[in-house]
């Protein structure tokens, strides 16, 4: 077991990226005794932010963590209400039974993003990283030097770092990818905006329409053709958070404003136009003046996360770019980093480096596909336009209010579902597959040489 083992050999790390993946990066490698420097190039480490969904998969880790007092204090969900949005009608539900939620390990939480975001922070701190904000890579290159090969990293302002490993948890728009080889810059323009606001739950409060939803344990959807909102109470029902995916074409006053990837850009709240839709979500988004608001673009995923000396390696976001506001963009990016702080436990020798930075991606990518696959078709569900596969969607959802008893079968039937996203353990993962695959180069570089010699006295070779 990985939980608090210290590598025999501790090297020097460069995390590119002071988010969620690069803090929980740092606190897993440092906690396996290696040396941290984080690099955010913003100059202030919390920023704005918004809501966030902790599954269990990413509960459980912050639970290994030590964060379970602090998780406890988080608003816990077990449903899940979709609701037309342009009637108000509640078409149906997803309610998590107690038993599978139990099944998986974990739990599922709903939290304030910066409040996450500062537990990791602390964390880090604790197990000796040092974060440094206001910092800009411009490049990273290869420096071998007496056949040694280390990671050399150049910031804007011409200082130069070097290490021995340098992870790139920057995000989708990732600098560090550049260096692993990755020339594809493709992406596709969705035409569609995310937003999100936090608001006072008092608020809610005020409206009949909208105060039932303070202090549910869960999250309503309300669905739109290629538009969708959702909300969820935080930080003990005290606040609200809600996102919504948008058109650009039905939003107001946009020919001068440039949007851009990333949570940079704050708009009015009334720059959306609800016209012909549920009017309490129009007042339940206006409860804000201002909004964050990010352009959401498909980007191509890059083939391979390791540079070619495993030195530099993606994770998060840079590795495997996902729709914002998503149930599982922190928790993917969190196991990867869980995976590898567990993989460099073991680290005994400078080139096993290659051999673990290697396994991460092996270990990694098939998951984080099929997840994100998995939350590409939940989104395309409840943003479907007006047709035949809407109807039956609708009608589906329907059926589900006819409650009923939950027997063995369902049970079974419900984990199916849901086991193995939110069963997933990233540092049995990566213990599996050290048990399987890393024991044996392990115990090959642990062998002594041995000098063999072999006697021969004597050959006779017969012809016929």
């Amino acid at each position: 077991m990985s939980l608090n083992k210290k590598a025999p050999l501790s090297i020097d790390v460069v995390v590119v990226g002071g988010g969620i993946g690069g803090l929980a990066c740092a606190y897993s490698l440092g906690k396996s005794g290696h040396r941290i420097r984080v690099l955010e190039s913003s100059s202030d480490l919390h920023r704005l932010s918004g809501g966030i969904r902790i599954p269990p998969n990413l509960s459980k880790i912050l639970e290994e963590w030590g964060l379970g007092d602090e998780l406890s204090k988080m608003q816990k969900c077990r449903r899940s209400s979709f609701l037309s949005l342009k009637t108000g009608e509640l078409l149906g539900c997803l309610e998590w039974q107690e038993d599978v939620i139990q099944e998986t390990g974990g739990d599922f939480y709903l939290a304030h993003h910066a409040d996450l975001h500062r537990l990791l922070c602390n964390l880090a701190l604790s197990v000796g990283a040092t974060i440094s904000t206001g910092v800009k890579v411009s490049s990273i290159t290869i420096q071998r030097n007496n056949g040694q090969e280390r990671p050399r990293i150049t910031l804007e302002d011409g200082t130069h770092l070097t290490a021995d490993l340098v992870i790139g948890a920057d995000g989708s728009r990732s600098l560090v990818r550049e260096a692993v080889n990755y020339s594809s810059t493709e992406t596709i323009d969705t035409g569609l905006s995310f937003f999100t606001i936090t608001i006072p739950a008092a608020k809610l409060l005020t409206e009949p329409e909208l105060a039932k939803w303070v202090n549910q344990p869960e999250w309503p959807i309300w669905m739109g053709d290629s538009r969708t909102v959702l909300g969820y109470p935080i930080r003990e029902g005290s606040e609200y958070c809600v996102h919504i995916l948008w058109p650009n074409r039905d939003l107001f006053n946009q020919d001068d404003v440039d949007v851009k990837e990333g949570w940079d850009v704050i708009v009015p709240t009334n720059i959306v136009n609800f016209e012909g839709y549920n009017p309490a979500v129009q007042k339940l988004f206006n409860m804000a003046p201002t909004a964050l608001r990010t352009k959401y673009t498909l980007k191509q995923h890059p083939d391979d996360w390791v540079d070619e000396t495993g030195r530099i390696v993606l994770i998060g976001d840079a590795a495997h770019p996902f729709m914002p506001c998503t149930i599982h963009g922190a928790s993917l990016a969190v196991e990867d980093a869980a995976v590898l702080g567990a993989l460099m436990t073991r680290l005994r020798t400078q080139s096993q480096v290659t051999q673990l930075t290697q396994a991460l991606q092996d270990l990694r990518q098939e998951r984080c596909q099929r997840v994100i696959n998995s939350e590409l078709n939940n989104a395309a569900l409840v943003t479907l336009p007006p047709g035949p596969e809407q109807l039956g969607r609708d009608a589906a959802f329907r059926a589900s209010l006819q409650a009923r008893a939950w027997g063995e079968s369902e049970l079974r039937g419900q984990w199916d579902e849901i086991g193995e996203t939110f069963g997933y353990n990233a540092r049995e993962a990566a213990d599996d597959w050290w048990a399987t695959w890393g024991v044996l180069t392990d115990k090959n570089m642990a062998r002594p040489e041995q000098n063999l010699i072999f006697g021969i006295t004597k050959v006779e070779i017969q012809y016929g």
